[in-house]
C-alpha cells in the first residue's frame, strides 16, 4: 500500500485470484503478526464410528470362514465355539483417536540408503528465519488422528498464503507459514486416505511458485519434496505418488536430486 509496487502507485489491486480465507489470514497476520491455520474437514463415510464398523465387519467375517464345517452323512452336529476373546468391537466404539484408527502406513525398509532418506526432513532442512521466531516455542501443530480426518485444506491453504506473501516480498509472513507447514508435517502420521492430499498439494506448490534459478530452489518446493524423500518407504507403491512422477517435470528433478545427494556410501554396497 505503501511501497514502490505498481499497486501503491495506482491506489487499485486486483486480486481476482485470491480467495476470502486468504485474505483474511493476510489481514490477520497484518495485525497480529500470526494467523490461524485452517482446520481438516472429515472424509465421507471415514467417520470414527463407520471405522469401527468396517473392522467389526472385517472380523466377522473372519470368524464365520474358520468356523466352516464340511457337511458328512455321519458328522454328529458340533457345539457352536465359543466367541474368541476379547471382542472389543462389540462394546461401544472407542473414543477417536483409540483403537479405532486405521493402522498408520508401515514404512519399508527397502535398504540401509532408505533409513537415510527419512533424515532428509528432520534433520537436514532448515527453515531460514526460524532460529529466532518465537513461534517455533508457541505454535501447536494440529495433528491427525484417524484415516477419516482429511488434511487437504491445512496444506493447501497455508501454501496459498505462502504464494501470496512470497510475491508481494512479506518475507516474515512467508517464514512464519514455512515454519508452520514444517511443524505440521513433522507430526503428521499418514495414513492411505491422505496420500493424495499430499500429492494434490505438492502440485499446487509446484505450479505456483517460481522456478529454480541459478541452482537456488524455492523454500517451499525444498519443504514438500523433502518430505516426500522422507516417506519414500511409506508412499513408494502408492498408486497417488506414482502418477505424480509420471507427470515429471520439475518437481521429479528436484526428488532426484535430494535422493543422489544422500551419502553414497550406501549406494555402492
Amino acid at each position: 500500500m505503501n511501497g514502490e509496487m505498481i499497486e501503491a502507485k495506482t491506489r487499485h489491486v486486483d486480486w481476482s485470484e485470491v480467495d476470502v480465507d486468504t485474505f483474511v489470514r493476510l489481514c490477520e497476520f497484518a495485525y497480529f503478526r500470526n494467523y490461524t491455520p485452517p482446520s481438516f474437514r472429515l472424509i465421507e463415510g471415514r467417520t470414527p464410528l463407520e471405522a469401527t464398523k468396517a473392522i467389526k465387519k472385517k472380523v466377522q467375517r473372519k470368524s464365520r470362514r474358520s468356523n466352516v464345517i464340511r457337511d458328512s452323512p455321519t458328522a454328529e452336529p458340533e457345539p457352536e465355539p465359543a466367541p474368541e476373546t476379547p471382542e472389543p468391537l462389540d462394546e461401544a466404539p472407542p473414543p477417536e483417536g483409540t483403537e479405532c484408527n486405521d493402522p498408520e502406513i508401515i514404512y519399508k525398509e527397502r535398504s540401509v540408503w532408505t533409513g537415510q532418506l527419512r533424515d532428509k526432513f528432520t534433520r537436514t532442512l532448515v527453515i531460514p528465519g526460524t532460529e529466532s521466531n518465537p513461534l517455533e516455542t508457541t505454535f501447536t501443530a494440529p495433528e491427525i488422528t484417524g484415516s477419516w480426518e482429511d488434511f487437504h485444506p491445512v496444506f493447501l491453504e497455508q501454501a496459498k498464503l505462502y504464494v501470496l506473501a512470497d510475491k508481494y516480498g512479506i518475507e516474515p509472513l512467508r517464514q512464519l507459514v514455512l515454519c508452520k507447514l514444517y511443524q505440521t508435517l513433522s507430526s503428521f502420521k499418514l495414513f492411505d486416505t491422505g496420500v493424495g492430499s499430499i500429492m494434490e498439494f505438492i502440485r499446487f506448490v509446484y505450479s505456483n511458485t517460481p522456478p529454480n534459478y541459478g541452482g537456488r530452489v524455492d523454500a517451499l518446493r525444498n519443504l514438500v519434496t523433502r518430505y516426500v524423500v522422507s516417506v519414500i518407504g511409506r508412499i513408494g507403491e502408492n498408486q497417488c505418488f506414482q502418477e505424480l512422477l509420471e507427470d515429471g517435470g520439475p518437481f521429479v528433478a528436484d526428488f532426484w536430486r535430494i535422493i543422489w545427494s544422500v551419502d553414497e556410501s550406501p549406494r555402492s554396497q
